[in-house]
């Protein structure tokens, strides 16, 4: 009889441990990104959006490489997209609002590629949408640079 209840007990706790290690990957998983690391992610959005141009302007891509790049940056744009409006909820902060209205216009910009309205010698989308992201990368070091001076504040 003890035996039996040893292992039911054995068996409560590592269901419960197992459910608390399923409850932490998924609070991870989940956590919405620093302001530092949006901004990281906005660069490398803007890299890929210069290597696309770059590799557009020397036709050193077929029709294929050109879309399945595209597909890529507007995925990406797509997630930025959803993180900066979740940020924005949770903090509600105007200037991420702004920014995720911004990235919508860069998916604007982006998406004729994409269903092969424009094509890509034409790179007036391309450009307007770097264009964009410069813009967003100003906005974010001006937040970043505000968190600073809270953080100062509170500091004192």
């Amino acid at each position: 009889m003890d035996i039996k209840l040893l292992i039911e007990y054995i068996t409560y706790i590592s269901m419960i441990v197992l459910g608390i290690f399923v409850l932490w990957i998924i609070k991870r998983k989940t956590k919405l990104p620093t302001h530092s690391d949006l901004r990281k992610r906005l660069e490398g959005l803007k890299e890929a959006l210069n290597l696309l141009m770059d590799s557009t302007t020397q036709s050193s891509t077929s029709g294929y490489d050109f879309m399945k790049q595209i597909a890529k940056c507007l995925y990406s744009v797509d997630k930025l997209v959803y993180t900066v409006t979740l940020m924005a909820e949770k903090e509600r902060d105007g200037d991420l609002d702004n920014i995720a209205k911004t990235l919508e216009g860069i998916r604007n910009n982006l998406s004729p590629y994409k269903f092969k309205i424009k094509r890509k010698e034409d790179l007036s989308g391309l450009m307007e949408a770097s264009r964009l992201l410069a813009n967003i990368l100003t906005a974010m070091d001006m937040i970043l640079e505000r968190d600073k001076d809270i953080y100062a504040k509170r500091a004192r």
